[in-house]
């Protein structure tokens, strides 16, 4: 097996070190504590909106943001079936039904033309997830929200700091839903964020995730007697602590993915390997994925690649296939669990047997390295 200099992920020092003991010491390990609303408040300035809230992972993130914005039992939340299953679950956690469209081709992001198909009286919602850290065409996406009135939440567990024509995903739609999970380009190992610039929403989210209380008055003010209905998705204040020092990291490595992507593109644009197209409209792929794809023989070159000891990965499952929509937690859950046809998924489905991914920790590696991969890779699917 080849040995590559790959920086190990993630990434932290004598910072993080000095965060814990700062939550150690304080004796406030709970939740609501000083750490998780100062990131809440920084997380918030960073994607370019007034109002965040820490909750305990993405997925939480995504359901709670759900619920706050009114999308419950009976409800259509279209999707896309090119996604981590969770994208799906939190739909129907929260009793709404799932309804899939299709993705683009070439970027493996929610299809503008697709999610307009898909639209019924019933759709209460349009979730387009940033795929790998590309912003999908939000331009398209809120037009036809504009037109429908039928709000974006935007799944940016991919995407924090990446951007479409300068405005941050998650400031985008009507909220945004973050994750923080280990592999992540902003991780406290767990976590996840709402934010939104709508202050209903917020507030709804509010007492969905803080066990039904309500703000009352300044944010975090008193129960003042009331109890709505909710849940516990609070933060605790270690991954607060430890995300308010990534998170100055953050546009310093988003900045270095995006040079190792070139980089990398550059060495691989005469070799039989598909790039995603350039779009002018994305000031910031954060490459929280690094996305290829092989239209013959996938399979050869991904296990030509991790037989040499790059981490590659054949990309995702269609949602649509797995078990999930067929078992009976989903009716349960959704009251319906039909078998979904292929048709109208296509792209989806040919993406799902030609993609190849690096995880993007990879492109944050020295010049010498990713000119040693991008020569490798390149010369082993000519081959293959």
């Amino acid at each position: 097996m080849k040995q590559w200099n790959l920086p190990s992920w993630p990434q932290w020092n004598e910072e993080e070190k000095a965060a814990l003991s700062r939550v150690l010491d304080a004796g406030q390990w709970g939740t609501l504590g000083d750490e998780a609303m100062l990131f809440a408040q920084e997380f918030a300035a960073f994607i370019g909106v007034p109002y965040a809230i820490p909750v305990n992972n993405g997925t939480q993130a995504l359901e709670l943001l759900l619920r706050g914005a009114g999308v419950g039992y009976g409800d259509e939340v279209i999707v896309p079936s090119y996604t981590f299953a969770a994208t799906v679950s939190a739909v129907a956690m929260t009793g709404a039904y799932p309804v899939f469209a299709d993705v683009d081709a070439a970027t493996g992001c929610i299809s503008a033309a697709s999610v307009r198909k898909a639209v019924t009286r019933r759709t209460r919602a349009i979730i387009p997830m940033h795929m790998g850290g590309r912003p999908c065409d939000m331009d398209a996406l809120c037009a036809l929200s504009r037109e429908t009135g039928i709000p974006l939440i935007e799944d940016a567990a991919h995407a924090p700091g990446c951007a479409w024509q300068n405005q941050k995903c998650g400031a985008i739609g009507l909220g945004a839903a973050f994750s923080f999970q280990r592999s992540k380009t902003l991780t406290a190992g767990e976590g996840g964020a709402i934010v939104t610039g709508d202050r209903r929403l917020y507030e709804s989210c509010w007492h969905h995730h803080n066990s039904g209380r309500p703000i009352a008055g300044a944010d975090g003010g008193l129960l003042g007697g009331r109890m709505l209905q909710g849940t516990n998705g609070r933060m605790a204040e270690w991954e607060a602590a430890i995300l308010r020092i990534q998170l100055k990291r953050l546009p310093a490595q988003n900045e270095k993915r995006a040079r190792g992507a070139k980089i990398l593109n550059a060495l691989l644009a005469d070799s039989p390997l598909q790039l995603p197209p350039d779009d002018p409209r994305i000031t910031m792929n954060g490459h929280f994925l690094y996305c290829l794809r092989m239209e013959e023989n996938r399979d050869a070159l991904l296990a030509r690649l991790q037989q040499a000891g790059l981490p590659a990965a054949p990309g995702y499952r269609p949602v649509h296939r797995m078990g999930m929509m067929t078992c009976p937690e989903m009716l349960k859950a959704a009251g319906k669990a039909p078998s979904i046809p292929d048709q109208g998924l296509e792209n989806t489905l040919r993406l799902s047997e030609t993609a190849l991914w690096l995880p993007g920790y990879v492109l944050l590696s020295d010049e010498e390295t990713l000119h040693s991969i991008g020569a490798f890779i390149a010369d082993t699917a000519k081959n293959i």
